[in-house]
């Protein structure tokens, strides 16, 4: 167990470390198939046919160790017996991989290793269909998955940030009316000023005046 979480985390450090030139080059735009064995992968790189790929066998003892070219891969195929969630955590922990789509393909697996293969960021879970003819298919409909999933995932960030902004804006500007008297249209107004004139957003205002107030309040 120890020399295993040894091994994840040696791949993990490596993935952080800057690539060499080499290496971002070999990956840049293909896709990674990352197979169990010679079978499966010859099944998933018939399917893609023509499109720029490359193959990792994860059966063999030493994948782990040796240095995965993975830099600029446009998506990863794992195809397995069963899921091997731990690769999954492993892959879309790592930072680069989090902005392309992963497919799983299983020979057999439980509702629950869906349900988790999908919360950690997997776009196609596919049980019993390792078919080469479907494999485009099943390519594109998790591009799509995948990036509706990165704009829902933008348009909710900006919704909570926006929302952020929003209260510590209205945190100011009570303070200020408190301390001034002033009614809310002229503080509000004083603070949009100010934002123009030192060129800088409500929000960024808002936290100096908070700022301010913290240190005299």
């Amino acid at each position: 167990m120890a020399a295993e979480k040894s091994h994840s985390t040696a791949l993990l450090n490596e993935a952080q470390q800057p690539a060499r030139s080499s290496d971002t080059t070999s990956w840049d735009g293909q896709i990674l198939i990352l197979a169990s064995d010679e079978i499966r992968a010859a099944h998933i790189s018939n399917g893609l046919g023509e499109q720029p790929h490359q193959t990792e066998i994860t059966g063999h003892p030493d994948w782990q160790i040796r240095r995965l070219k993975l830099m600029g891969a446009s998506a990863i195929i794992l195809a397995s017996p069963t899921a091997d969630l731990e690769l999954l955590t492993e892959l879309l922990a790592m930072r680069r991989f989090r902005a392309v789509p992963v497919l799983v393909f299983v020979d057999r697996g439980s509702r629950e290793d869906m349900s988790r293969a999908l919360k950690l960021g997997v776009s196609a879970f596919i049980v019993d269909g390792l078919e080469p003819e479907r494999i485009p298919a099943i390519l594109n409909v998790a591009e799509e998955r995948h990036a509706l999933t990165l704009a829902l995932r933008d348009q909710l960030q900006k919704s909570q940030e926006d929302l952020a902004a929003r209260k510590t804006i209205e945190r100011a500007k009570g303070l200020l009316m408190t301390k001034s008297g002033l009614p809310e249209q002229e503080v509000y107004d004083s603070m949009r000023r100010m934002a123009m004139t030192q060129g800088k957003t409500m929000r960024e205002i808002a936290e100096n005046i908070l700022a301010i107030f913290a240190i005299f309040p």
